[in-house]
């Protein structure tokens, strides 16, 4: 047998799963995740000055055909504003009352998201209780290392409550991020780099050699600054 790579028939499914999930493709408006992810990041995406890489197509693909095929039948996506911010939780349930739902495919383990969720779901979901008044929200992890030796994929599903005081406090926080955001759009100057951002976000970036970049230039400028005295 002679096994001989393809990469013509890789760029075909690569360029298929970017189109139908329309991965290259700048949003439009200021959504929940652009302001609980990284602003600056969030900035050159409105640029569109760097495409995804292919990393990140196949990843924002197996999370999006996963929500396709584990959304139960029946749910509703609808999209919310409030305060010039959309958010679009995953689905929603109307049984007796709305469950807002949302689905995280994820290689985190089940063990690891039971001891802490990250930092970025917990915001996003706080946000989007504000934002419909609610103090409960459903998330569902697929968690694909599970528990187990070998890693299996496992589903977790879970009801998080919040009090108020948590959900004014990070809506607070949010509008903070809002206005620096709008501000930064305004000037078209990038959010300042690793100021807006939780540190894992920039190991895969796609920009992380354009803030690089940026922050030697600045920390030049500072250094060329005449002293004063």
């Amino acid at each position: 047998m002679e096994r001989i790579p393809n990469p013509e028939l890789d760029r075909l499914i690569l360029d298929h799963l970017a189109e139908k999930y329309k991965i290259k493709q700048p949003r439009e408006g200021i959504h929940l995740s652009t302001l609980v992810y990284c602003l600056t990041r969030s900035f050159f995406d409105t640029r569109g000055a760097v495409e995804p890489t292919d990393e990140e197509v196949m990843l924002f693909s197996l999370g999006l055909g996963l929500q396709d095929v584990l959304t139960p039948a029946g749910a509703e996506t609808p999209v919310y504003e409030l305060d010039g911010i959309m958010f679009s939780p995953d689905f929603v349930l109307r049984i007796q009352s709305e469950q807002y739902c949302e689905l995280k495919t994820t290689r985190m383990s089940l063990k690891r998201a039971k001891e802490a969720l990250p930092e970025t779901w917990i915001e996003y979901i706080m946000g989007g209780c504000y934002m419909r008044q609610v103090n409960t929200y459903e998330l569902s992890g697929l968690y694909m290392m599970g528990n187990y030796a070998p890693p299996f994929p496992q589903i977790y599903s879970e009801t998080l409550r919040f009090t108020d005081e948590e959900l004014l406090l990070n809506w607070d926080h949010i509008i903070q991020r809002r206005d620096d955001y709008l501000d930064c759009l305004a000037k078209n100057t990038p959010p300042t780099p690793y100021v807006y951002c939780k540190d894992w976000e920039c190991n895969y970036c796609r920009h992380k050699m354009t803030c690089q970049v940026l922050t030697q230039f600045e920390q030049r400028n500072h250094s060329d600054e005449p002293s004063s005295g």
